[in-house]
């Protein structure tokens, strides 16, 4: 067979690409679809992240609990297909909106129910790909590496790496695809590639499960007798259950060493800039093209491809706390340039105010009406910043993710970045409260300076926690760890390269909660 030649790491980056690639289009195209909508406002679309990232808070934790008692084949398989079925629904839905010119201005009432609808698809792609993303890169790589943490930062390094270029490339042709036929063409293109792509997504990471039989192997979370006794909960009692295992989960979570980094992980999700919704929406109202934004996007993805392709080194130069630490100082310095657009005025688009029930000034084409603005020096300095930061952002990420990976234990990793993606989905529910409090784009300025206290500050703390200990010990360059910080000797001298590789050594002097931090 033709993949036997096409070793298991290659698969999965495979696999990876296909995935992120249409999670990527949706990423970028979603925002324009739902400003094209609604341009008047960030209203619907900041409701449509906060609804999302709600969801994500409540929800994830339990269901990472729930993946860490299911078979590893059974979580993905089910996760992918919800995952990518729910993305193409909701491109469905968005054609269907536009090929019926049904907007806020224009049969107001069909418009609310089509926003309901996007939402709801919007909820199960959300989680299902936070189900994803825990399964696959939190547990199965781990389990791939065999222990080996040279091999777990470089596969690391290579799935953000993978990431990175989707991020480069996509938001390009989808940005080209809005601006040039317009966005039912864009939203059909969306909807057919994550159809497709599922089956050979599904395939890929099946045979990656045939290959590694420790995949089929799992330590049980004992979840057997409530398993069992489900059916026979009345509703109260099942919510109450729900609520304690989501008590449960978040206890296991702070009981990690590693749980005060991934908090501060967590923080620099209380942020606008990026290319979000909110602000994709706010550079086309200030005169960006959509093309522009686009590369913008892609420009940014190189910045990240740069910071994965430095990580690897620095973790075998200095370990990866100190490399975590040198992507705090970048990501600071780029925030700080942020900071500095908030001095030079900007001037946004005054679109003419539309009538209700005129369907002639619903914008259902494929452009907003053109602002006459040119480049500012202020939207200027904002991309180069939210460009730049991607390079500090991702080294401190994979160096915070294999922190996470090296120390929870097997039948917790789940559990733990269930808790983990609701942190984050936490802190950006509480930027989209922000937004949604301060809708107008004119207070933009606000926004960047409550952005910047919450990123500079994730990465003060984290440069302290360093400075003070010195991060988690024994993270070098050949230095294994015993998968879930269970105890063993170094390889022995004598011991061939491949019998050394199995074995590894044990975290000396672990931290307490209280000395720890997390950034993305």
């Amino acid at each position: 067979m033709v993949l036997d030649c096409i070793s298991t790491n290659y698969l999965l980056y495979v696999s990876h690409s296909l995935s992120r690639w249409g999670d990527r289009m949706w990423g970028f195209a979603v925002g324009l679809f739902l400003i094209y909508l609604h341009p008047q406002s960030f209203l619907v679309p900041a409701i449509y992240e906060l609804t999302l990232k709600l969801f994500g808070t409540v929800l994830t934790g339990p269901i990472g609990t729930k993946l860490d008692s299911l078979a590893r084949l059974k979580a993905m398989r089910v996760s992918l297909i919800l995952q990518n079925t729910a993305v193409a629904g909701a491109c469905v839905i968005v054609l269907a909106a536009f090929k019926l010119n049904i907007t806020y201005y224009c049969k107001e009432a069909l418009f609310y129910v089509f926003i309901i609808l996007v939402t709801l698809t919007g909820i199960i792609s959300t989680l299902s790909s936070n189900a994803t993303k825990i399964v696959i890169e939190r547990d199965w790589i781990v389990i791939l590496t065999k222990g080996n943490s040279d091999q777990l930062s470089e596969i690391n390094a290579g799935m953000r790496r993978i990431d990175q270029v989707c991020l480069l490339l996509a938001p390009i042709l989808a940005g080209a695809f809005v601006s040039a036929f317009g966005v039912t063409y864009a939203a059909a293109i969306i909807a057919i590639w994550n159809v497709v792509s599922l089956f050979f997504e599904y395939f890929l990471l099946h045979c990656v499960f045939k290959r590694v039989p420790a995949l089929s192997q799992k330590e049980s979370t004992n979840n057997s007798d409530s398993r069992k006794d489900k059916n026979d909960l009345s509703f109260k009692e099942k919510i109450s259950k729900f609520f304690d295992t989501s008590l449960s989960s978040f206890k296991i979570y702070f009981q990690q060493e590693v749980a005060l980094i991934g908090f501060c992980l967590s923080l620099v999700y209380l942020t606008v800039l990026g290319f979000g919704v909110i602000t994709v929406g706010y550079l086309r109202l200030s005169g960006i093209k959509d093309v522009f934004i686009g590369a913008a996007m892609a420009i940014g993805a190189v910045f990240g491809i740069l910071g994965t392709i430095c990580y690897t080194p620095l973790v075998k130069k200095f370990g990866v706390s100190a490399a975590g630490c040198f992507g705090a100082v970048c990501l600071f310095a780029s925030i700080s340039l942020c900071l500095s657009s908030v001095f030079f005025e900007t001037s946004l688009a005054e679109l003419p105010e539309p009538v209700p029930g005129s369907c002639n000034n619903a914008s259902t084409d494929s452009t907003l009406p053109d602002t006459g603005l040119s480049f500012q020096i202020s939207t200027i300095i904002i991309i180069v910043g939210i460009v730049t930061l991607r390079f500090g952002l991702w080294i401190l990420d994979l160096a915070i993710s294999q922190h996470f990976q090296e120390v929870v234990k097997e039948n917790q990793r789940n559990t733990v970045g269930g808790v983990q993606a609701s942190l984050n989905s936490f802190f950006d529910c509480l930027y989209i409260l922000l937004t949604i409090a301060i809708p107008d784009p004119s207070n933009f300025n606000t926004l960047i300076c409550i952005s910047f206290a919450a990123v500079a500050g994730s990465c003060v703390i984290y440069i302290i926690w360093f400075l003070r200990t010195g991060g988690i010990k024994g993270v070098k360059e050949g230095e294994n760890y015993q998968l879930g910080g269970s105890p063993t000797t170094t390889p022995s001298p004598g011991l061939s390269s491949e019998e050394g590789r199995s074995q590894s050594r044990i975290i000396e002097n672990p931290l307490t909660v209280g000395d720890e931090i997390s950034s993305k």
